[in-house]
Formats: C-alpha cells, sequence, structure tokens
C-alpha cells in the first residue's frame, strides 16, 4: 500500500515557532506508483492545486516532498504544504466571459497582457520508497516544459465551441543568449504590473495555446497603495515596443530568413527610397524648366540676329 499524506506548515508570527498540522491523507491499494508534486529548489518554487475538506485553497506553495521512513512497512509520502493568497474566482477568463455572457475576442485583446497557469512538473513515487521522474506518464506536465504561473502576451484569440483557445507568448525572467532573436526584452512594458518589476523578455520561440481557464487577468497598481486585478486586460504592449515583437514573432516561427532583414530596416529603407524619388522628381522638373528656358534665348537670340558676344556685353556676368 502507498499513503500520500499532506500537512500543512505553519509558523508561529509572535514565537516564530513552527508546527505541522494534518490536511488530508490519500491511501492507495494494489497500485504501484502514485503522481507526487516535484521537490522544490532554492530558487524554483513548486505549487499545487488541491482542495481539502474544511479549507477554502485550492492553491498550495509545497516545501517538501520526502518519505516517512517511520511508516514502514507500507510506503508513505509526506507532502509538506504551506497557504497562499487565493486568486478570485472572478479574475479568471472563464468566469469573466460567463459573468458579461461575451465570447474572449470581446474581452481579450491582440497584445494584452495575462497570467497563465501552465502548472508544475510531476514525479513519482514508487511502491520500493523511490521517487523517480514522470517520463512514462506523457499525459501530465513533464519536466522542463513551460511551467508555473506567469505573464504572457496574447497574439490571438482563436473561436471555438465549447471554449475560445488563446494563443500566447510567455514571458520570462531568464536572460536568453544574446544571438537569440526569436527574444525580446518587454521590461519596459510592465511598469503598470505588480509581481513583474524584474528585467524580462518574451520568449517567441515559445508560443502557446491555453483554454480561456488557464488565464488570469494580471495583477496591476491603481495608485501607490492599491492594486486590482484587470479584469479588462487593459494593459498591453503598444507602439514602438509592438512593432519589435512583431518581428521577433518571425523569428520565432522560423520565418526570420524569408524577410531576409528585419521588418524596422526595411521600413526605414522604403522611406529613404520614397524621399530620394521625390527629391529625384523635383530635379527632373527643375531640369526640364531649365530645358525649356535655354530654347527659348537659343530663339531670341536667332530672331534678335545678335552673337554672343552681343549678348555677353548686353547682360554681363558680373556687373560692376
Amino acid at each position: 500500500m502507498i499513503v500520500v499524506t499532506y500537512e500543512e506548515e505553519v509558523v508561529d508570527a509572535t514565537s516564530g515557532n513552527t508546527t505541522r498540522s494534518p490536511l488530508g491523507v490519500e491511501s492507495h491499494e494494489g497500485i504501484d506508483e502514485v503522481m507526487l508534486p516535484s521537490r522544490p529548489a532554492a530558487n524554483a518554487p513548486i505549487f499545487l492545486t488541491k482542495k481539502f475538506a474544511g479549507n477554502d485553497e485550492y492553491r498550495w506553495q509545497v516545501l517538501d516532498v520526502c518519505q516517512n521512513v517511520a511508516a514502514l512497512p507500507h510506503i508513505e509520502y509526506l507532502v509538506t504544504l504551506g497557504r497562499r493568497n487565493q486568486v478570485p474566482k472572478e479574475a479568471y477568463l472563464k468566469n469573466i466571459l460567463v459573468a458579461r455572457n461575451q465570447r474572449a475576442k470581446k474581452v481579450l485583446l491582440q497584445w494584452a497582457f495575462v497570467e497563465v497557469e501552465f502548472g508544475h512538473s510531476l514525479t513519482v513515487g514508487k511502491a520500493n520508497g523511490h521517487v523517480r521522474s514522470n517520463k512514462r506518464y506523457a499525459d501530465t506536465i513533464q519536466l522542463y516544459s513551460m511551467p508555473k504561473r506567469r505573464l504572457a502576451i496574447v497574439t490571438q484569440v482563436i473561436e471555438r465551441t465549447p471554449e475560445d483557445l488563446v494563443q500566447v507568448v510567455p514571458i520570462t525572467s531568464k536572460q536568453p543568449h544574446f544571438s537569440d532573436r526569436s527574444s525580446m526584452e518587454v521590461t519596459a512594458g510592465l511598469t503598470d504590473l505588480v509581481h513583474y518589476q524584474k528585467q524580462s523578455w518574451a520568449v517567441c520561440k515559445m508560443i502557446q495555446t491555453v483554454t480561456a481557464s488557464r488565464i488570469i487577468a494580471p495583477m496591476t497598481k491603481v495608485s501607490a497603495t492599491r492594486t486590482i486585478r484587470d479584469t479588462g486586460f487593459r494593459s498591453m504592449i503598444r507602439g514602438e515596443m509592438r512593432e519589435q515583437l512583431k518581428d521577433t514573432l518571425m523569428h520565432g516561427v522560423s520565418l526570420g530568413y524569408r524577410i531576409g532583414a528585419d521588418t524596422h530596416t526595411l521600413v526605414t529603407e522604403q522611406r529613404r527610397n520614397a524621399d530620394l524619388a521625390t527629391q529625384v522628381g523635383d530635379l527632373n522638373a527643375r531640369i526640364a524648366e531649365l530645358e525649356t528656358r535655354m530654347r527659348m534665348c537659343e530663339r531670341f537670340v536667332e530672331d534678335s540676329n545678335m552673337s554672343m558676344e552681343d549678348l555677353e556685353t548686353m547682360y554681363p556676368q558680373n556687373p560692376s
């Protein structure tokens, strides 16, 4: 038998003492492997969605995953959790659409910022006490897949029954290689958002398609002391950064070789060529005017029976 025990770690605010209280137990008879959350690393927190009786929370932070060797002869895994602030139901896009009786395209515009729940990788607890990767469970989130709840940029909304799909470009705080033309920095566009003030990049080669139920309204600043979930999704990539993102998306889907140069460079060249064409046109018009005047002068000379010496005497080049 395999037992998975979930417990909550509580830190007393006054004394600082840590206690653990039970949340729930799962018992597995005749099952050799169970799914467990991955053990968190120092700079890589792991979260778990689980509903325990008597608790309103769904989202918990995983603090530790280990085997309880004192539980022998059966195998027991201890999963220690900590409470987290919960996202209200009305902040999820699917609930926003239901409340407004609208399709996603009416609420979610292209280039808007959203939070996306990508989830976390899992591990496998075996009946012999070993914890291994979930590589044989291909239907679950694998290690190195796009992880955690993160900010993303909407590229398009795909209307579909019964639920709309949303294509997004994920954002990361991990700096890409300097030669990676399929990523671009978006830090300057995040000033109105809360929790995303790190230096950040849009990873255009990892475009994802997710359902509306995975999308959450981002937290934005209303004032120096007040923040809200922006259920209108008004924060978005704008201006020059948007044009740069379009170029980066071309490289992200391996179309960079087709354009031969950045779109910005092409636009600049097109404007320069247009200006040059205007200047050439003006110059040609001036030349035509001078040619007309030259012909008129030649006819005047012929009709007057005057020589060039006579004209130079009448119209000196450097009159005194």
